[in-house]
Protein backbone atom coordinates (compact mmCIF):
# COMPACT_ATOMS: atom_id res chain seq x y z
CA UNK A 1 0.00 0.00 0.00
CA UNK A 2 2.98 2.30 0.54
CA UNK A 3 3.57 2.21 -3.22
CA UNK A 4 0.03 3.56 -3.88
CA UNK A 5 0.35 7.34 -3.95
CA UNK A 6 -1.90 8.54 -6.77
CA UNK A 7 -5.68 8.17 -7.27
CA UNK A 8 -4.95 6.39 -10.56
CA UNK A 9 -2.87 3.77 -8.74
CA UNK A 10 -5.54 3.35 -6.07
CA UNK A 11 -8.33 2.85 -8.65
CA UNK A 12 -6.17 0.33 -10.53
CA UNK A 13 -5.42 -1.55 -7.30
CA UNK A 14 -9.08 -1.69 -6.15
CA UNK A 15 -10.33 -2.76 -9.59
CA UNK A 16 -7.69 -5.50 -9.73
CA UNK A 17 -8.67 -6.85 -6.30
CA UNK A 18 -12.36 -6.87 -7.30
CA UNK A 19 -11.52 -8.57 -10.59
CA UNK A 20 -9.42 -11.28 -8.88
CA UNK A 21 -12.07 -11.93 -6.20
CA UNK A 22 -14.91 -12.28 -8.73
CA UNK A 23 -12.74 -14.46 -10.97
CA UNK A 24 -12.08 -16.69 -7.94
CA UNK A 25 -15.78 -16.86 -7.02
CA UNK A 26 -16.74 -17.83 -10.57
CA UNK A 27 -13.99 -20.44 -10.72
CA UNK A 28 -15.14 -21.96 -7.41
CA UNK A 29 -18.74 -21.95 -8.67
CA UNK A 30 -17.78 -23.89 -11.79
CA UNK A 31 -15.80 -26.40 -9.71
CA UNK A 32 -18.53 -26.96 -7.10
CA UNK A 33 -21.34 -27.24 -9.69
CA UNK A 34 -19.40 -29.76 -11.82
CA UNK A 35 -19.85 -27.42 -14.75
CA UNK A 36 -17.10 -27.45 -17.38
CA UNK A 37 -14.82 -24.45 -16.84
CA UNK A 38 -14.99 -21.97 -19.69
CA UNK A 39 -11.73 -20.04 -19.23
CA UNK A 40 -12.50 -17.76 -22.16
CA UNK A 41 -15.78 -16.75 -20.50
CA UNK A 42 -14.07 -16.23 -17.14
CA UNK A 43 -11.39 -13.97 -18.61
CA UNK A 44 -13.91 -11.89 -20.61
CA UNK A 45 -16.20 -11.40 -17.60
CA UNK A 46 -13.27 -10.64 -15.28
CA UNK A 47 -11.87 -8.04 -17.67
CA UNK A 48 -15.29 -6.41 -18.04
CA UNK A 49 -15.76 -6.36 -14.26
CA UNK A 50 -12.24 -4.91 -13.86
CA UNK A 51 -12.97 -2.16 -16.37
CA UNK A 52 -16.32 -1.30 -14.78
CA UNK A 53 -14.81 -1.36 -11.29
CA UNK A 54 -11.90 0.79 -12.40
CA UNK A 55 -14.19 3.33 -14.08
CA UNK A 56 -16.54 3.57 -11.09
CA UNK A 57 -13.76 3.86 -8.50
CA UNK A 58 -11.81 6.32 -10.65
CA UNK A 59 -14.91 8.50 -11.20
CA UNK A 60 -15.86 8.52 -7.51
CA UNK A 61 -12.30 9.27 -6.40
CA UNK A 62 -11.89 12.06 -8.91
CA UNK A 63 -15.20 13.63 -7.89
CA UNK A 64 -14.52 13.36 -4.16
CA UNK A 65 -10.84 14.32 -4.17
CA UNK A 66 -11.07 17.18 -6.64
CA UNK A 67 -14.05 18.68 -4.80
CA UNK A 68 -12.25 18.47 -1.46
CA UNK A 69 -8.96 19.78 -2.80
CA UNK A 70 -10.58 22.63 -4.75
CA UNK A 71 -12.51 23.57 -1.62
CA UNK A 72 -9.23 23.56 0.29
CA UNK A 73 -7.51 25.75 -2.31
CA UNK A 74 -10.51 28.06 -2.46
CA UNK A 75 -10.20 28.51 1.30
CA UNK A 76 -6.46 29.15 1.03
CA UNK A 77 -6.59 31.53 -1.93
CA UNK A 78 -9.92 33.09 -0.94
CA UNK A 79 -11.54 32.84 -4.37
CA UNK A 80 -13.52 30.28 -6.37
CA UNK A 81 -11.44 27.88 -8.43
CA UNK A 82 -12.97 26.15 -11.44
CA UNK A 83 -11.84 22.96 -13.07
CA UNK A 84 -10.35 24.87 -16.00
CA UNK A 85 -8.48 27.30 -13.74
CA UNK A 86 -7.05 24.57 -11.56
CA UNK A 87 -6.72 21.24 -13.42
CA UNK A 88 -5.87 18.20 -11.32
CA UNK A 89 -4.04 15.17 -12.65
CA UNK A 90 -5.10 11.83 -11.16
CA UNK A 91 -1.64 10.52 -12.00
CA UNK A 92 -0.08 12.82 -9.39
CA UNK A 93 0.23 12.36 -5.65
CA UNK A 94 -2.47 14.96 -5.05
CA UNK A 95 -2.54 14.64 -1.27
CA UNK A 96 1.20 15.19 -0.93
CA UNK A 97 1.08 18.15 -3.33
CA UNK A 98 -1.86 19.63 -1.42
CA UNK A 99 -0.10 19.01 1.90
CA UNK A 100 3.06 20.76 0.71
CA UNK A 101 1.13 23.77 -0.56
CA UNK A 102 -0.99 23.97 2.59
CA UNK A 103 2.17 23.89 4.71
CA UNK A 104 3.69 26.59 2.49
CA UNK A 105 0.53 28.68 2.85
CA UNK A 106 0.49 28.16 6.62
CA UNK A 107 4.15 29.18 6.88
CA UNK A 108 3.62 32.32 4.81
CA UNK A 109 0.57 33.18 6.90
CA UNK A 110 2.54 32.59 10.07
CA UNK A 111 5.24 34.96 8.85
CA UNK A 112 2.62 37.53 7.88
CA UNK A 113 0.91 37.23 11.26
CA UNK A 114 4.24 37.61 13.07
CA UNK A 115 5.03 40.64 10.93
CA UNK A 116 1.64 42.15 11.71
CA UNK A 117 2.20 41.54 15.40
CA UNK A 118 5.60 43.23 15.21
CA UNK A 119 4.05 46.16 13.34
CA UNK A 120 1.34 46.42 15.96
CA UNK A 121 3.92 46.48 18.75
CA UNK A 122 5.93 49.07 16.83
CA UNK A 123 2.83 51.19 16.17
CA UNK A 124 1.83 51.04 19.83
CA UNK A 125 5.36 51.88 20.99
CA UNK A 126 5.63 54.67 18.44
CA UNK A 127 2.37 56.32 19.47
CA UNK A 128 3.27 55.97 23.15
CA UNK A 129 6.74 57.41 22.61
CA UNK A 130 5.41 60.24 20.44
CA UNK A 131 2.89 61.18 23.13
CA UNK A 132 5.63 61.01 25.76
CA UNK A 133 7.99 63.18 23.70
CA UNK A 134 5.34 65.84 23.08
CA UNK A 135 3.94 65.77 26.60
CA UNK A 136 6.96 67.42 28.24
CA UNK A 137 7.14 70.55 26.02
CA UNK A 138 3.33 70.86 25.94
CA UNK A 139 3.04 70.76 29.72
CA UNK A 140 5.92 73.22 30.05
CA UNK A 141 4.34 75.67 27.59
CA UNK A 142 0.98 75.27 29.31
CA UNK A 143 2.53 76.00 32.71
CA UNK A 144 4.36 79.13 31.52
CA UNK A 145 1.26 80.51 29.74
CA UNK A 146 -0.98 79.90 32.76
CA UNK A 147 1.54 81.65 35.01
CA UNK A 148 1.60 84.63 32.67
CA UNK A 149 -2.20 84.76 32.44
CA UNK A 150 -2.53 84.63 36.21
CA UNK A 151 -0.53 87.80 36.65
CA UNK A 152 2.98 86.98 35.55
CA UNK A 153 2.51 88.93 32.33
CA UNK A 154 2.67 92.19 34.29
CA UNK A 155 5.72 91.07 36.24
CA UNK A 156 8.72 92.19 34.20
CA UNK A 157 11.03 89.96 36.22
CA UNK A 158 9.39 86.78 34.83
CA UNK A 159 7.29 87.59 31.74
CA UNK A 160 10.11 87.72 29.20
CA UNK A 161 11.90 84.72 30.73
CA UNK A 162 8.74 82.60 30.69
CA UNK A 163 8.00 83.58 27.09
CA UNK A 164 11.53 82.50 26.13
CA UNK A 165 11.02 79.13 27.85
CA UNK A 166 7.65 78.67 26.17
CA UNK A 167 9.31 79.50 22.84
CA UNK A 168 11.93 76.78 23.45
CA UNK A 169 9.12 74.28 24.02
CA UNK A 170 7.51 75.30 20.74
CA UNK A 171 10.88 74.96 18.99
CA UNK A 172 11.26 71.44 20.37
CA UNK A 173 7.82 70.37 19.14
CA UNK A 174 8.52 71.96 15.76
CA UNK A 175 11.77 70.02 15.49
CA UNK A 176 9.99 66.76 16.30
CA UNK A 177 7.37 67.43 13.61
CA UNK A 178 10.02 68.41 11.06
CA UNK A 179 12.05 65.24 11.76
CA UNK A 180 8.92 63.09 11.46
CA UNK A 181 8.15 64.78 8.15
CA UNK A 182 11.67 64.00 6.90
CA UNK A 183 11.29 60.33 7.86
CA UNK A 184 7.87 60.17 6.22
CA UNK A 185 9.30 61.61 2.99
CA UNK A 186 12.08 59.02 2.98
CA UNK A 187 9.62 56.18 3.61
CA UNK A 188 7.32 57.38 0.84
CA UNK A 189 10.34 57.93 -1.45
CA UNK A 190 9.47 61.59 -1.94
CA UNK A 191 13.04 62.78 -1.31
CA UNK A 192 15.34 62.91 -4.31
CA UNK A 193 19.04 62.71 -3.62
CA UNK A 194 21.49 65.10 -5.27
CA UNK A 195 24.20 62.52 -5.96
CA UNK A 196 27.61 63.90 -6.77
CA UNK A 197 31.29 63.17 -6.28
CA UNK A 198 31.91 64.36 -2.70
CA UNK A 199 34.94 64.25 -0.40
CA UNK A 200 33.56 62.67 2.81
CA UNK A 201 36.69 63.61 4.76
CA UNK A 202 35.94 67.28 4.11
CA UNK A 203 32.34 66.81 5.29
CA UNK A 204 33.55 65.14 8.49
CA UNK A 205 36.05 67.97 9.11
CA UNK A 206 33.35 70.61 8.75
CA UNK A 207 31.01 68.84 11.19
CA UNK A 208 33.87 68.34 13.65
CA UNK A 209 34.63 72.06 13.49
CA UNK A 210 30.96 72.88 14.09
CA UNK A 211 30.84 70.65 17.17
CA UNK A 212 34.27 71.55 18.53
CA UNK A 213 32.96 74.05 21.11
CA UNK A 214 30.46 71.51 22.46
CA UNK A 215 33.19 68.85 22.67
CA UNK A 216 35.62 71.26 24.40
CA UNK A 217 33.06 71.97 27.12
CA UNK A 218 33.53 68.38 28.28
CA UNK A 219 37.20 68.09 27.28
CA UNK A 220 36.37 65.59 24.54
CA UNK A 221 38.69 65.38 21.54
CA UNK A 222 37.36 64.92 18.02
CA UNK A 223 40.03 63.08 16.03
CA UNK A 224 40.69 61.04 12.92
CA UNK A 225 42.41 57.69 13.41
CA UNK A 226 44.89 58.64 10.67
CA UNK A 227 46.02 61.56 8.55
CA UNK A 228 43.64 61.85 5.61
CA UNK A 229 45.49 64.35 3.47
CA UNK A 230 44.04 63.00 0.23
CA UNK A 231 40.37 63.30 -0.59
CA UNK A 232 38.16 60.22 -0.26
CA UNK A 233 35.57 60.63 -2.99
CA UNK A 234 32.17 59.00 -2.76
CA UNK A 235 28.88 59.25 -4.65
CA UNK A 236 26.45 60.85 -2.21
CA UNK A 237 24.13 63.72 -1.38
CA UNK A 238 26.38 66.17 0.45
CA UNK A 239 23.74 67.75 2.68
CA UNK A 240 22.17 64.43 3.66
CA UNK A 241 25.50 62.79 4.52
CA UNK A 242 26.48 65.91 6.48
CA UNK A 243 23.32 65.30 8.49
CA UNK A 244 24.46 61.72 9.11
CA UNK A 245 27.85 62.92 10.40
CA UNK A 246 26.13 65.62 12.47
CA UNK A 247 23.88 63.09 14.22
CA UNK A 248 26.52 60.42 14.77
CA UNK A 249 29.28 62.74 16.02
CA UNK A 250 26.85 64.71 18.19
CA UNK A 251 25.60 61.46 19.76
CA UNK A 252 29.17 60.29 20.27
CA UNK A 253 29.95 63.51 22.18
CA UNK A 254 26.77 63.20 24.25
CA UNK A 255 27.52 59.66 25.36
CA UNK A 256 31.31 59.80 25.74
CA UNK A 257 32.77 60.26 29.18
CA UNK A 258 34.46 63.55 29.97
CA UNK A 259 38.10 63.71 28.93
CA UNK A 260 37.74 60.93 26.33
CA UNK A 261 37.76 61.16 22.54
CA UNK A 262 35.53 60.59 19.53
CA UNK A 263 37.29 58.95 16.61
CA UNK A 264 36.30 58.97 12.92
CA UNK A 265 37.75 56.33 10.63
CA UNK A 266 37.62 55.61 6.88
CA UNK A 267 38.36 52.27 5.20
CA UNK A 268 38.62 51.37 1.51
CA UNK A 269 36.48 48.27 0.87
CA UNK A 270 36.36 47.34 -2.81
CA UNK A 271 33.58 49.45 -4.38
CA UNK A 272 32.63 51.14 -1.10
CA UNK A 273 34.07 53.32 1.63
CA UNK A 274 33.40 52.20 5.20
CA UNK A 275 33.01 55.08 7.65
CA UNK A 276 33.07 54.63 11.43
CA UNK A 277 32.26 57.01 14.27
CA UNK A 278 33.45 55.70 17.61
CA UNK A 279 32.92 56.98 21.16
CA UNK A 280 34.41 56.00 24.52
CA UNK A 281 31.23 55.97 26.53
CA UNK A 282 29.46 53.46 28.73
CA UNK A 283 28.45 51.27 25.79
CA UNK A 284 25.08 49.81 24.90
CA UNK A 285 23.68 46.46 26.02
CA UNK A 286 23.25 43.95 23.19
CA UNK A 287 19.48 43.71 23.74
CA UNK A 288 19.12 47.36 22.65
CA UNK A 289 21.31 47.24 19.52
CA UNK A 290 18.60 45.89 17.20
CA UNK A 291 16.20 48.73 18.05
CA UNK A 292 18.53 51.74 18.14
CA UNK A 293 17.38 53.00 14.75
CA UNK A 294 13.68 52.95 15.63
CA UNK A 295 11.88 56.25 15.99
CA UNK A 296 12.01 57.61 19.56
CA UNK A 297 13.78 54.51 20.87
CA UNK A 298 16.03 55.44 23.76
CA UNK A 299 18.28 53.10 25.72
CA UNK A 300 17.98 55.24 28.85
CA UNK A 301 14.92 57.43 28.39
CA UNK A 302 15.51 59.93 31.18
CA UNK A 303 19.23 60.29 30.58
CA UNK A 304 18.82 60.49 26.80
CA UNK A 305 16.19 63.21 27.01
CA UNK A 306 18.48 65.32 29.14
CA UNK A 307 21.02 65.17 26.32
CA UNK A 308 18.58 66.94 24.02
CA UNK A 309 17.43 65.89 20.57
CA UNK A 310 14.12 64.54 19.36
CA UNK A 311 14.86 60.83 19.54
CA UNK A 312 14.61 60.67 15.75
CA UNK A 313 18.24 61.29 14.80
CA UNK A 314 19.29 57.66 14.30
CA UNK A 315 16.07 56.86 12.45
CA UNK A 316 16.86 59.68 10.00
CA UNK A 317 20.47 58.49 9.73
CA UNK A 318 19.28 54.99 8.79
CA UNK A 319 16.86 56.33 6.18
CA UNK A 320 19.54 58.57 4.62
CA UNK A 321 22.08 55.73 4.36
CA UNK A 322 19.52 53.28 2.98
CA UNK A 323 18.37 55.91 0.46
CA UNK A 324 21.94 55.70 -0.88
CA UNK A 325 21.43 51.89 -1.19
CA UNK A 326 23.95 51.36 1.58
CA UNK A 327 23.78 49.99 5.12
CA UNK A 328 24.50 51.14 8.66
CA UNK A 329 25.24 49.06 11.74
CA UNK A 330 26.39 49.43 15.33
CA UNK A 331 28.60 47.45 17.66
CA UNK A 332 29.19 48.17 21.29
CA UNK A 333 31.00 46.93 24.38
CA UNK A 334 29.85 47.79 27.88
CA UNK A 335 32.38 50.09 29.54
CA UNK A 336 34.34 50.63 26.33
CA UNK A 337 32.03 52.51 23.99
CA UNK A 338 30.11 52.18 20.73
CA UNK A 339 30.95 52.34 17.04
CA UNK A 340 28.50 53.26 14.30
CA UNK A 341 29.53 52.11 10.82
CA UNK A 342 28.04 52.93 7.43
CA UNK A 343 29.12 52.59 3.83
CA UNK A 344 29.03 54.85 0.77
CA UNK A 345 29.62 54.08 -2.88
CA UNK A 346 33.14 54.93 -3.93
CA UNK A 347 33.63 57.41 -6.77
CA UNK A 348 35.71 55.91 -9.55
CA UNK A 349 37.60 58.32 -11.75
Amino acid sequence: MKMIKTPFQFAFFVATIIGIVLFAFQYIYFVLSDTPIDYYYLIIVSVLIWLISYAVVYFLLEKMITQKIRLLYRTIHNYKITKDEFPLSMNEDLLSVAEDQVMEWAESNREEINKLKEQEVFRRDFLGNLAHELKTPIFSIQGYILTLLEGGLEDESVNREFLKRASKGVDRMTKIVEDLDVINKFESERIKLDLRSIDVVQIAKEIMDDLEIKANERNIKLVFNSNYDDAILTICDRDKIAQVFQNLINNAINYSEDGKQVEIRFYDIEDNVLIEVSDQGLGIEEKHLGRLFERFYRVDKSRARNKGGTGLGLAIVKHVVEAHNQSISVRSSIGKGSTFSFTLKKFKK
